[in-house]
């Protein structure tokens, strides 16, 4: 009698090992769909005429001094900066470039006919006499990096003087670009940078004649 129950328990065994692999379950599937993601801009707008704009992607002759001899000054102007974009920036970076043009034909008493070969020369001499970021919330000097409303001083609010001679030349502000807080400080308002710039007082015969092209550089940070 054992021998008949073992072999019967061993034919059941082989049975349920044969109908495992066909299995079969109910099932039901769905799909999401229409899933997008969209990345916010940054659209920076500048004015050079007011807080009300008109607005667009760049102005041009700001600043300019015709005829200028070593100590003239630019009066002081204004470009208003405006984020049209759907996030807001942490950061406005603010620097410049620039191109000397030599005149044509070359002045005799031009002493540096190839300024145009090192305009880093000319912009040593073309000096930052004003510099003021603000808006509502804040009033940043760059020549001090101090904000006299939350009467904090940072190193990266103000161009350095690298050479140490006591003035802030344009020069220094292509090696040390500033980064400012955002204009988006307040939501939809308007932050404005006033400057002006001199031409050295010390500069000598170097330039005479020549064009100093200059270019600056607004960047909003996110």
């Amino acid at each position: 009698m054992k021998r008949v129950l073992t072999g019967i328990l061993l034919i059941v065994s082989a049975a349920m090992l044969a109908g495992a692999g066909t299995y079969a379950y109910f099932s039901s599937t769905k799909t999401s769909t229409g899933n997008t993601f969209t990345a916010g801009t940054l659209d920076l707008k500048l004015s050079d005429h007011s807080s009300n704009g008109p607005w667009s992607d760049g102005v041009t002759g700001t600043w300019t001094l015709s005829n200028m001899m070593p100590g003239d000054e630019t009066p002081t102007a204004s470009v208003y900066f405006k984020n049209f974009g759907s996030v807001a920036s942490s950061t406005m970076e603010i620097t410049c470039n620039y191109t000397v043009t030599e005149e044509t034909p070359r002045a005799g008493s031009d002493t540096d006919p190839n300024t145009d070969q090192h305009p880093d020369e000319m912009a040593k001499h073309m000096i930052i006499t004003t510099m003021i970021y603000r808006n509502d919330h804040l009033n940043i000097n760059c020549s001090t990096g101090y904000d006299s409303w939350s009467k904090q001083t940072k190193d990266e609010w103000k161009v350095n003087d690298a050479n140490g001679d006591g003035k802030i030349s344009l020069y220094e502000l292509k090696l040390d670009p500033l980064v400012l807080p955002s204009p988006d400080t307040q939501p939809n308002k308007v932050t404005q940078l006033d400057m002006s710039i001199k031409f050295d007082e010390n500069a000598g015969n170097d330039f005479q004649g020549d064009t100093f092209n200059l270019t600056m550089i607004f960047t909003l940070k996110q």
